[in-house]
């Protein structure tokens, strides 16, 4: 009985050792996958090279890279060092560690986390500062810069951003030597209420200096002022720099060689002192003659209108004040028209873009007005883009419901600048 007992023991002992040993080897865990699956900050996913074992991400400009807080996403049961949601300095690379969920296997990722360079815009206008008392200052008696005042405030208030720091500065800051090299595009705007034909000889007038901080020099011309701005422009855009220039500060297109010679310049000047009253009624538009793709056509609203081909859209509305002044080109005379309008249009708008270099944005309805139009980088030349017609009129009373203008001009900007930051 005894032995049997014994037996039994025995047994018994010998099945849970076994079952002790079979439990022990349930309980051990495999090595597994160790990879980095996704490394997201606000919705801005990082590139994972999976060769290189690195991570690379570039957040906007304003981002604050001393405590980024990354979504790190692993393969299934590993774990991540630092953790998924820690906040982390990125001022330099940091080493992410990956580990899988037997702890024998640890996968070090190299993280760089860049920030977008902050586009920077220049805005440059006679008046000292962009304050009301310098803008009042240059009033006279025939003479306002009540437009200019008017786009420098909105680009004052309506262009700086996360990503996008302006600044201000005088025609006589320029010629004066200020620091251009810094800008990714500059916009140069004139439309001093004067007559026409008088302020389109800007920036040297012959009779009277246009530039001056203190109001238009009536018979005081300032030729060395003129030819210290021409340079200073020049060599920023011959150095690459990009510019966008308004109303009648492009008629220096020429000065600063984006067209080979005067004769290629805005032919097409004109416009008094004051508002048209009989063109108070009537809204103003034009058509895109470029490519609708375009970031500068982004945010247009176009209309419908049975005289104009599309895309029309309206720059000034029926109600609005405007002065009819304008410094475009014309396709009915010139040197692109030998035989004036009696040559073909089409024949008329090829050789203005050959012997000109540039392409046609914005044009009248009757297409032989180009408003806007855009010289491409060359050489080692930026891009311009000049903005002409009477149509494009910062000064429109006390009633205005449209955008078109202030999209058509921060488009602008912007495409200059990115062009500028993608070189």
């Amino acid at each position: 009985m005894m032995k049997t007992n014994m037996k039994f023991l025995v047994a018994l002992l010998l099945a849970a050792a076994t079952m002790m040993v079979i439990s022990c080897k349930d309980e051990e865990v495999t090595p597994g996958d160790a990879f980095m699956i996704s490394f997201v900050v606000d919705d801005i996913s990082g590139s994972i090279d999976e060769a290189d074992k690195t991570v690379t991400l570039e957040l906007p400009a304003a981002a604050d890279i001393t405590a980024v807080t990354p979504v790190v996403s692993v393969s299934e049961g590993a774990s991540v060092s630092p953790e998924s949601g820690t906040a982390v300095d990125f001022t330099e690379p940091v080493v992410y560690t990956v580990t899988d969920k037997s702890g024998s296997i640890s996968v070090a990722y190299t993280v760089s986390i860049s920030q977008a360079d902050l586009r920077k815009i220049a805005f440059v206008g006679v008046a000292a500062e962009n304050t009301a008392a310098s803008w009042d200052a240059l009033d006279g008696s025939d003479f306002d810069l009540n437009d200019d005042q008017e786009a420098a405030t909105w680009f004052a208030e309506s262009m700086p951003s996360s990503t996008t720091e302006v600044a201000y500065h005088s025609i006589e800051d320029v010629a004066g030597g200020a620091d251009l090299s810094g800008y990714h595009a500059i916009w140069i705007q004139f439309d001093g209420g004067w007559w026409g034909g008088e302020v389109a000889q800007f920036p040297n007038n012959s009779n009277h200096c246009l530039l001056m901080e203190s109001g238009i020099g009536f018979d005081t011309p300032c030729e060395t002022l003129s030819a210290d701005f021409v340079a200073a422009i020049k060599a920023y855009y011959e150095a690459g720099g990009n510019l966008f220039l308004g109303n009648f500060a492009g008629a220096m297109v020429d000065e600063i060689g984006a067209v080979a010679s005067a004769d290629l310049a805005p032919n097409n000047s004109f416009g008094g002192l004051a508002v048209d009253e009989g063109a108070t009624d009537g809204a103003w538009g034009v058509r895109w003659a470029g490519e609708t793709s375009s970031p500068l056509f982004n945010g247009i609203v176009t209309s419908t209108d049975e005289g104009c081909a599309a895309p029309f859209f309206i720059t000034l509305e029926s109600g609005t004040q405007k002065k009819n002044r304008s410094n475009q080109y014309n396709l009915n005379f010139g040197p692109w028209a030998p035989n004036g309008d009696t040559d073909p249009l089409d024949d008329r708008r090829a050789a203005f873009e050959e012997m000109t270099g540039a392409s046609i944005l914005v044009e009248n309805c009757g297409q032989n007005e180009p408003q806007m139009v855009e010289w491409a980088a060359s050489g080692n030349k930026g891009t311009v883009i000049a903005i002409l017609g009477g149509t494009y009129d910062w000064y429109v009373g006390d009633v205005s419901n449209n955008d078109n203008i202030p999209s058509l001009t921060k488009n602008s900007l912007l495409y200059l600048a990115d062009k500028a930051l993608e070189e």
